[in-house]
């Protein structure tokens, strides 16, 4: 037998074999890792990046090690390894807060939060933690009820752009030292952003809010941008401060856009917003006139 006739008759096989790889690779499922593995590898100290995994039990990153006196009346839990996870099923409850005792702890993550492209079926809290590195939760989907109050995030930008949050998500007295994204996400409970300090830029362009929206007592000082978002229920604005250029196009409120007492200290645009559905009572309007075609 030539080697031209063996190639004739294996090339189509070497196909088949491939094909079937192929396929097999891409229906394969996602390998199992418990939660205790994750901070057994936290307190190594070494960067955890973890892909294609499904977490078993709840993630408690106060575990990491044994908390420390802040103040009279608080524990500081500190993880220093950067913490990478993208295209993660967790299964269990994420948490960066507790008890020791009778003391509250709080965790404090010296480097990057990185949650890209997860599917969290548990709650996810992380009140009061702080963070140093880039906080980046695109494309994740929060199943129960999501708590970020009381956050504090040191770093330029912090994106929570195209993901769901199926019930209640918090952001209240939240405080981002940089640009905080949340473009095309879809808040399918309510949602709260009720006293937070943005120091850059708030996006919330081409978003979604099925229930009520809270943005009242908050500041943001590098322009805000609710571009192409539908408030489905009412959205309370009431008492903020917008420093700097803010802009409302083709914003949809299909309720009510509450802005009594809201300062716009700079320029504001509402364009192709439905006026009868805004309250602007006692609102103030800085350096210019608000542009209301």
């Amino acid at each position: 037998m030539n080697q031209t006739f063996v190639w004739k008759i294996y090339r189509p096989l070497s196909l088949v074999v491939a094909v079937f790889m192929c396929f097999s690779c891409v229906g394969a499922e996602k390998k199992e890792l418990k939660a205790s593995e994750i901070i057994k590898l936290i307190r190594k100290g070494k960067p955890v990046q973890i892909v294609d995994k499904i977490i078993l039990g709840d993630l408690d990153f106060t575990a990491d090690s044994e908390p420390f006196i802040l103040n009279a009346g608080n524990l500081q839990s500190e993880i220093n390894a950067n913490l990478f996870f993208a295209n993660c099923l967790f299964m269990g409850k994420i948490t960066s807060n507790g008890k020791s005792g009778p003391l509250p702890v709080h965790t404090v993550f010296r480097n990057n939060l990185v949650f890209s492209d997860c599917d969290f079926r548990g709650e996810v809290d992380f009140e009061g933690a702080i963070v140093f590195g880039m906080v980046n939760f695109s494309k994740s989907v929060f199943r129960e009820k999501a708590s970020f109050n009381n956050l504090t995030v040191w770093s330029k930008d912090s994106y929570f752009s195209e993901t769901t949050a199926e019930k209640e998500f918090s952001f209240v007295y939240t405080s981002f030292l940089g640009n905080l994204y949340i473009r095309d996400a879809r808040f399918n409970g309510k949602a709260s952003f009720q006293e937070s300090s943005i120091k850059g830029k708030l996006s919330l362009n081409n978003s979604v809010f099925k229930e009520r929206a809270g943005f009242d007592l908050m500041e943001v000082y590098s322009g805000a941008f609710f571009n192409y978002t539908t408030f489905e229920k009412n959205a309370d604005f009431s008492f903020s401060r917008f420093l700097s250029t803010t802009e409302f196009v083709s914003t949809g409120f299909k309720e009510t856009g509450n802005f009594e007492k809201t300062f716009f200290l700079n320029t504001v645009r509402f364009v192709e917003v439905d006026k009868n559905n805004l309250i602007l009572t006692n609102t103030y309007f800085g350096n210019k006139n608000p542009y209301m075609p």
